[in-house]
C-alpha cells in the first residue's frame, strides 16, 4: 500500500473523527482544515485543501456524511461508523 493511500485513509478517518466530536454541528471545510492540519503538517495548504475537498466527496459518496448549508456532517450511518470505531478502539467519548 502506497503511503499517499494511507495518508489519505488517515485523512478521512480524522475528518469523520472531527465531525463526530462536534455532531450534530455542520463544519466547514475551513473548520475541518482547522482541526487536522496540525497532523498534516504542510507547506502546500492548497494540496491539503484538495485532498480535503476530494476525501469528502468520497465520504458523501459512501453516505457516511452529507452536506448542508453550514458545512457538512455526519449521516447516521457515518455516527454508527465512528461509534463503532470508538468501541474498537475501546474509547470512551462516544455519544448516542
Amino acid at each position: 500500500m502506497s503511503q499517499e493511500l494511507v495518508v489519505l485513509a488517515r485523512l478521512r478517518s480524522d475528518l469523520l473523527n472531527a465531525m463526530f466530536t462536534k455532531f450534530p454541528l455542520a463544519l466547514s471545510v475551513e473548520k475541518l482544515q482547522d482541526s487536522v492540519s496540525l497532523a498534516y503538517l504542510t507547506r502546500d495548504m492548497e494540496w491539503l485543501t484538495a485532498a480535503i475537498k476530494g476525501e469528502l466527496t468520497n465520504l458523501n459518496q459512501a453516505g457516511l456524511i452529507r452536506s448542508s448549508a453550514k458545512g457538512y456532517l455526519l449521516t447516521d450511518k457515518g455516527r454508527r461508523d465512528r461509534q463503532q470505531v470508538a468501541r474498537f478502539m475501546d474509547n470512551s467519548n462516544t455519544t448516542t
